[in-house]
């Protein structure tokens, strides 16, 4: 699975999983991307944010692994939590779609990074 370099680069990805299994998860991932997509601009730091949550539902909905989440976080959230995830689909899709287009001009590396998480979680 693609590492996702410039999305999640010097972050501390451990720290932010905690975040969200320290929280409600499914409501974590909601008031995240439902901040991305009504605050008048992202600040660079959302964006991984953003990315770490969308890579946690596609996990969790499409039971892909990425090698930077917790295989035994993400095994007990696919048990146990799957059916609060499944209505976030569509705000993390438009969530993802403003981050990149922010991004497109300044960032396209990372523009791009955010596209395939994008198309990754998008129904087939």
């Amino acid at each position: 699975m693609a590492s996702f370099e410039h999305l999640l680069q010097s972050r501390d990805v451990s720290d932010m999983l905690d975040e969200i299994a320290s929280a409600e998860p499914a409501a974590y991932l909601r008031r995240c991307f439902a901040e991305a997509c009504s605050t008048p601009a992202l600040s660079p730091a959302r964006i991984p944010e953003i990315a770490l949550c969308a890579m946690v539902l596609d996990a969790i909905l499409e039971e892909r692994d990425y090698e930077v989440l917790e295989p035994e976080l993400i095994a007990d959230w696919r048990v146990h939590q799957a059916p609060a995830f499944r209505g976030l689909r569509e705000l993390a899709l438009a969530a993802l779609r403003r981050a990149a287009g922010e991004l497109a001009a300044t960032e396209p590396e990372t523009a791009g990074e955010l596209e395939e998480l994008r198309r990754r979680l998008a129904p087939a």
